[in-house]
């Protein structure tokens, strides 16, 4: 555990550290226990995952449902282990269990003299792509936005940033792109971009999974203003641990796209991971909690 945390972060999460001594494999195990509490007893967001499953498929019966909801939540407890587990796990593991398929591509694009905009969103394991820095060249920036617990944002800071990465508030993405392009330095900004904005960022709606859905569209303006490609997550889960990127053009040439074009086509990508394997999707998370006929003025004309 690193610089990030103070010395009673460290005391609080010496158990942690001990615990991800452990092999992967008997920590499973663990995951698996875990599962029992979450889903029978605490029932963690239950009526949340439900929700957001029968709005995004509404053609699935009630019992399809609730079989994706069980494997979410089994999914769920792995992440958490998953994440935990970067405390101990070195860089030679970490490359074998997070494997980045057609590397090229992001070497060509950087000997065109590009910087990239890596898009993920909150599907499958995105922790683990701290490993990006021991795979690619220049800097790698990967934005967070704050967790609630400080305890644990400064621990999963110090996670993200373990192989040499630079973990970045969100809000600060503006001004490390300016830097860098200013001291002419290649770089890749790593982005969950499919974040719920603010009331105050409700600017383009599209339909995503079922349901009118407000989209950031901060990736695409700086892409467009800086010129920076942009490159599609497309994270398989091989096995239990494991798992394949598949790195996916978007565009590299963004200033001659159309607007929301860029947006549009990550969304696209976005739902057809999901619908693969929707499992691995994030269906706790509240992203759907703006009323379009309340906060999007296209459907309120409807």
């Amino acid at each position: 555990m690193g610089k990030e945390l103070t010395f009673k972060d460290k005391l609080l999460l010496f158990p942690l550290w001990v615990l991800t001594l452990l092999p992967l494999q008997v920590l499973f195990i663990i995951s698996d226990f875990l599962f029992l509490i979450l889903f029978y007893v605490i029932r963690y967001r239950k009526s949340v995952v439900l929700e957001n499953l029968k709005n995004s498929f509404p053609d699935k019966s009630q019992n399809e449902l609730s079989q994706i909801a069980i494997r979410f939540y089994r999914y769920l407890c792995d992440y958490f282990i998953e994440s935990i587990y970067l405390i101990n796990m070195n860089g030679s593991e970490c490359n074998r269990r997070y494997h980045y398929k057609n590397k090229e591509l992001v070497n060509h694009l950087f000997s065109q003299g590009k910087s990239i905009i890596f898009a993920t969103s909150h599907y499958g394991n995105w922790d683990w792509a701290a490993n990006m820095s021991i795979n690619f060249p220049h800097k790698i920036y990967g934005m967070y936005k704050p967790l609630t617990s400080k305890v644990f944002n400064r621990l999963f800071i110090d996670l993200r940033a373990k192989f040499g990465a630079i973990s970045t508030p969100i809000l600060q993405t503006f001004r490390v792109v300016v830097e860098s392009i200013k001291n002419n330095e290649l770089f890749v900004l790593y982005l969950v971009a499919d974040q719920r904005p603010l009331k105050k960022d409700l600017d383009y709606w599209t339909m995503f999974l079922n349901q009118e859905t407000p989209m950031l569209t901060g990736m695409e303006k700086l892409a467009q203003r800086f010129d920076l490609a942009v490159v599609f997550f497309n994270m398989k889960r091989v096995k239990r641990g494991f798992y394949e990127i598949q790195l996916e053009l978007i565009t590299d040439d963004p200033k001659n796209t159309k607007p929301y074009e860029i947006t549009e086509k990550y969304v696209r990508m976005v739902e057809q991971l999901i619908h693969y394997q929707p499992e691995y999707y994030l269906w706790s998370h509240r992203r759907w909690k703006y009323d379009p006929k309340i906060f999007n003025p296209k459907s309120a004309a409807k």
